[in-house]
């Protein structure tokens, strides 16, 4: 893991459903999605999508 973690928090919408989810960027291909409500809700993975594609 990267001690250089960043999350990405510029590319969230006016929607609040949509803002409750954020990416966190841990390095070396490695993401982490996460609920800002919920601080124990996240997954880690090596492949993220953007949601967009995915509709």
């Amino acid at each position: 893991m990267s001690t250089n973690a960043t999350d990405d928090v510029t590319d969230a919408t006016t929607d609040e459903q949509t803002r409750r989810y954020a990416e966190l960027t841990i390095g070396d291909d490695e993401f982490v999605i996460y609920d800002r409500e919920n601080h124990q809700a996240w997954i880690q993975s090596t492949v993220a999508l953007d949601v967009g594609t995915l509709q």
